[in-house]
């Protein structure tokens, strides 16, 4: 059973949580990205999102899975701002997991509309960049062919090289190697069939390296601690 097919059966039964904020003073986009990364710990996996075109961002849909603590999260752009749901199989410590994520997305949101427009747009773009690691990891796990795994990596790798905090920050350089070489990786096998699940577990274990370090890059510049990378002086 596909993980989407699993949260269907799910979601009415297991206890849940939900959280709704506003969107201003931030754009919807601004407060999709921003409740995905207050809910997407390293561990979870994205496998579901749908994004819809234009602007307006209404509706726009991210479903999230962590299979070690059984957890799945639903954000979703509602008209009446945005709405985060936690459903657990036990209720012992939903609540205290809901409220984490409330004061992270809270404080998130603080921080985020306290800086520049041009700012605010990079910072948004990097958890782009997360979600589309969290795409291509969902793509090795779930059996995709090569081909998908190798567009999934090598638009993550694209969006980044767009981003200067990104590639100003310290450790870009590793990254976009890391993510170079798996790109390599994926275009080695035959495009139309499965990509080998003897090369997914090494996949994920480096990319969710990578998400931890994309994670600390974004909490860092939401809060203003510099990433960049250290320059060398000559004295």
């Amino acid at each position: 059973m596909g993980l989407l097919q699993e949260f269907m059966k799910i979601n009415k039964v297991w206890p849940s949580k939900s959280l709704k904020v506003p969107y201003s003073p931030l754009s919807k986009l601004e407060m999709f990205e921003l409740g995905y990364f207050s809910a997407s710990d390293v561990p979870f996996r994205c496998f579901s999102i749908k994004l819809n075109p234009g602007n307006d961002h209404l509706k726009d849909v991210a479903l999230l899975f962590n299979s070690a603590a059984k957890q799945f999260i639903s954000i979703l752009n509602h008209e009446e701002g945005l709405v985060i749901t936690l459903f657990e199989s036990s209720e012992t410590n939903l609540e205290s997991h809901m409220n984490q994520i409330g004061t992270d997305l809270t404080k998130y949101i603080t921080q985020l509309s306290e800086k520049s427009v041009e700012l605010r747009d990079q910072i948004t773009k990097c958890i782009l960049v997360e979600r589309k690691l969290d795409e291509a990891m969902h793509l090795a796990l779930s059996n995709e062919v090569s081909r998908r795994v190798y567009f999934a990596i090598g638009e993550c790798r694209e969006r980044a090289a767009l981003i200067p905090v990104f590639q100003n920050s310290k450790g870009a350089d590793l990254v976009q190697l890391a993510l170079h070489k798996w790109m390599d990786t994926a275009l080695n096998f035959p495009q139309d069939q499965t990509f080998p699940s003897e090369k997914t577990k090494g996949l994920v274990i480096n990319f969710l390296q990578i998400k931890k370090w994309l994670k600390d890059l974004i909490g860092n510049q939401l809060a203003g601690i510099s990433t960049l990378k250290k320059t060398h002086t000559v004295e």
